[in-house]
């Protein structure tokens, strides 16, 4: 199916994550103590920060493909060479955001320290690309995922007026799964991109403020973790639904005769068993 790629390659940025997760805790446990020379602190912030952008990127685009499959479900772009094509896309497109990255990420030396981190000469270029940041990997997608998602469910609850009945368990359905993405998106990337900005002008953070930093960065990590795991409940729950209907619906032709073309008769398995694909 077309959503299952975007759920793989969620699946593929998180493996990348976690490929280089190994290299912060080290640098975390070693009191940020980097010992793997300047070409792995670039390799391993940049693989970091196209993480957030690849992540954010698939969630946007899969909202847009969520939006055409209910919306306009006849489309003939909907396919899976379409889909793939989308997502390199979205690869490629995460890489170039991470130019910046690679300019600016070196090995620093803090007193008798060597350091990984992203160097900004000044204070003007770490609020330019504190807002190039927030822009592209926050503000941007969340105007997307809300127009789109609102656009469905808009299209869900008119042809149920239409028809004049009242609201589905599948429209219900629908109502949480759009809240649920959303809220996801802003409980796990808000709080990092607004301490982000308050960080700018904060010359003397507190402890407090440090905790709230780290929650934050954790917070935006877990997001690339329960996204996908909540798209396949979702997903799951859709195939039971529709595998539980084409069984009552086998169930009512099951004694019904089928005659063929070529003048030959069969009649329908009883024992019709449901596979979606």
């Amino acid at each position: 199916m077309v959503s299952d790629i975007y759920v793989l390659n969620l699946a593929i940025a998180d493996m990348l994550f976690l490929l280089v997760m190994p290299f912060n805790i080290h640098q975390l446990v070693r009191d940020r103590q980097w010992v793997f020379g300047n070409f792995m602190c670039k390799a391993v912030v940049v693989v970091d920060v196209s993480n957030q952008f690849t992540t954010v990127g698939i969630v946007t685009v899969l909202c847009i493909d969520r939006y055409i499959a209910i919306v306009h479900p006849t489309s003939e772009k909907r396919t899976i060479q379409w889909t793939v094509i989308i997502n390199l896309l979205v690869w490629l497109g995460s890489f170039l955001l991470t130019v910046p990255v690679m300019l600016y990420a070196k090995v620093v030396r803090r007193g008798h320290l060597e350091v990984c981190m992203m160097y900004l000469d000044g204070p003007e270029d770490m609020y330019w690309y504190t807002l190039y940041q927030s822009i592209l990997g926050f503000i941007i997608p969340l105007i997307i995922i809300s127009t789109f998602y609102s656009l469905t469910l808009y299209h869900v609850f008119s042809s149920i007026r239409r028809v004049k009945r009242k609201q589905s368990v599948w429209a219900k359905r629908a109502t949480k799964m759009v809240l649920m993405v959303i809220a996801l998106f802003l409980v796990c990337w808000s709080p990092y991109h607004v301490i982000q900005v308050v960080n700018l002008t904060n010359n003397n953070p507190t402890i407090a403020f440090v905790y709230a930093y780290n929650i934050s960065i954790c917070l935006s990590y877990s997001h690339s973790c329960i996204n996908p795991l909540m798209l396949l409940i979702f997903a799951q729950n859709y195939r039971e639904r529709l595998c539980h209907r084409n069984t009552l619906h086998s169930s009512h032709l099951s004694k019904i005769t089928v005659v063929k073309t070529d003048g030959s008769s069969t009649t329908n398995d009883p024992n019709y068993r449901c596979t979606v694909i």
